[in-house]
């Protein structure tokens, strides 16, 4: 009857309302809504919670209107709620009112992968005094291999959603008026400090982090561009204390 009692709540099956007492069919009805409705009110507020960046951008009454419609077709599949929301997204991406917002379900996407991150283990990362005494011990800066935790992520978007999802969070209401929302963006997503973190990044060094990720050597990692600058993307990785360990192959040591 538990399992029943759950898929009424969230579908049309009316079955469990035979379970109900009451003088007639729309008491019941009346009765069993009650309940049905205060679990989508909580599933939208869960999906708030989650998505705050999102709420803001589209205001409460879409983001609840369109939230309310992922419910009911969208139970959850687990008992931990901070999982769900996983198709969001997809569903916002098919969802044709939506459209006029295009970059809505990318930015649904960042958001839901953060909080993933958040929950995700954290890893020790090596500051720029030990980094430091890597390079100056090794003849061959080339062979190093630089690691990053492997939790980290590197997505590419049509639009700035990295632009906005920050300048939401720190409350950077100026550049919000001046953000242009249809240019690209890489963006890379680590865990540190016990939350994940977004950083904005150029083309050149996405595929340069990406290249370390696949544990290519500090000198196969470098990007065939002019434009690209090891030293100031080295420093960005230090600073943003990324980097987990580094391997020095030519004297087999860290």
């Amino acid at each position: 009857m538990n399992s029943l009692f759950k898929t009424s709540l969230l579908t049309s099956d009316a079955r469990f309302l035979t379970e109900i007492k009451a003088p007639s069919e729309p008491e019941k009805d009346t009765r069993f809504n009650v309940y049905r409705n205060n679990v989508i009110v909580s599933l939208i507020d869960a999906l708030a919670d989650i998505f705050p960046v999102t709420l803001s951008v589209v205001g409460e009454d879409f983001f609840r209107a369109v939230a309310r419609l992922y419910v009911v077709d969208n139970p959850p599949t687990s008992p931990v709620i901070s999982e769900y929301g996983g198709g969001f997204s997809d569903f916002v991406r098919r969802f044709e009112p939506a459209n006029r917002l295009p970059y809505l379900a990318d930015l649904l996407a960042l958001e839901h992968s953060m909080l993933v991150l958040t929950h995700n283990e954290e890893f020790s990362t090596l500051d720029q005094e030990a980094v430091a005494q890597v390079f100056s011990n090794t003849q061959d800066p080339g062979a190093l291999q630089l690691s990053i935790p492997p939790t980290s992520q590197i997505l590419a978007s049509p639009f700035a959603i990295g632009s906005l999802y920050l300048a939401h969070v720190n409350k950077e209401t100026s550049l919000l008026h001046r953000l242009d929302i249809n240019q690209n963006e890489y963006l890379l997503l680590v865990k540190s400090h016990l939350y994940a973190q977004l950083h904005v990044i150029q083309e050149e060094e996405a595929v340069f982090i990406k290249n370390l990720m696949h544990q290519k050597k500090l000198e196969a990692a470098i990007p065939p561009s002019e434009t690209f600058d090891l030293a100031q993307t080295l420093a960005k990785l230090i600073e943003w204390k990324i980097i987990t360990h580094i391997t020095q192959h030519d004297f087999d040591r860290q």
